[in-house]
């Protein structure tokens, strides 16, 4: 992404359109190459969804359980989403992230949901539960990201 890019980003989210947003990040090549999407209809609750769970997101030695590092990126991107709301005061980044896998997300389709727990300062703090298409939740997460990044 381009500093113009970003630029934009923050005014958009600033204006509190989110959905401009949420087609922003659902065009970009990285979520449409691991067949992701985010749904920001609700902002206080961002969602990251697969609706499809496809070969590229299993892994481990021959299961078809989606793996731990596609759980990490769709939490880390669910809970990097909680910032958006925070943008009139700069950037954010994902600060520290802590996964706990309950058991095999064993899916056809996933749906991860961050919420904001608490803001200390210039943290801010979440938690997003990973969900099979059951509403089972395979795994959660708690993070915090930092805010008030001013970039160039």
């Amino acid at each position: 992404m381009s500093l113009s890019q970003l630029h934009k980003l923050c005014e958009v989210a600033r204006s509190g359109n989110f959905i401009e947003i949420e087609k922003f990040f659902n065009a970009s090549a990285q979520l449409k190459q691991m067949h992701i999407r985010i749904d920001l209809s609700d902002v206080k609750q961002p969602q990251v969804c697969i609706d499809e769970v496809q070969e590229v997101h299993k892994g481990g030695i021959g299961t078809e359980a989606v793996n731990g590092a596609v759980i990490a990126l769709l939490v880390d991107l669910a809970i990097g989403l909680l910032g958006i709301r925070h943008y009139a005061e700069g950037m954010t980044a994902t600060s520290n992230l802590n996964i706990n896998y309950v058991k095999p997300l064993m899916a056809t389709k996933v749906v991860v949901r961050a919420e904001e727990t608490e803001v200390i300062g210039k943290r801010i703090f979440g938690i997003a539960r990973v969900m099979n298409e059951k509403g089972e939740v395979c795994a959660y997460a708690t993070g915090s990201l930092a805010s008030g990044i001013v970039v160039g």
